[in-house]
């Protein structure tokens, strides 16, 4: 596996595991995007990486003890956690292969918060728990 799909589908995976397939490819979407933007990384694991841009990256889950452990999606065995991770690996890959979906998205978020970013962008549409948006 390839040091980008590995950090694509590990953020999916985190980031997006109980969506449906479109919302993890939105959200495989939204970092390719960011790859090509000219304010963010040019890499994907350089954009998943990216202090405070993404939840998992900063935000320890409470079953976790073991910080070493947070990042690999591979601890998280479950049967549910495995049918996420293979999802969440052939949506990196198929999103890395052909593109993306939407050239514009470049935010999203759960719709659990309203962060203070919101009203800078427009709102494309929503995709079980999480609300993705553009560039006004």
């Amino acid at each position: 596996m390839t040091e980008a799909l590995l950090c694509l589908a590990t953020a999916v995976f985190f980031e997006a595991r109980g969506e449906p397939i479109d919302g993890k490819e939105l959200v495989a979407n939204v970092i390719i995007n960011r790859v090509e933007h000219s304010s963010y990384p040019d890499t994907v694991c350089g954009v998943v990486n990216q202090p405070k841009q993404f939840s998992y990256t900063h935000q320890l889950p409470k079953a976790v003890i073991d910080d070493r452990s947070r990042h690999n999606p591979l601890f998280f065995n479950s049967y549910h956690d495995s049918k996420a991770w293979e999802e969440s690996r052939a949506v990196a890959e198929y999103v890395l292969d052909n593109g993306v979906i939407n050239p514009y998205i470049l935010m999203y978020h759960t719709t659990a918060v309203d962060p203070y970013w919101a009203g800078h962008y427009e709102v494309v549409g929503l995709v079980g728990n999480h609300i993705f948006y553009a560039e006004e």
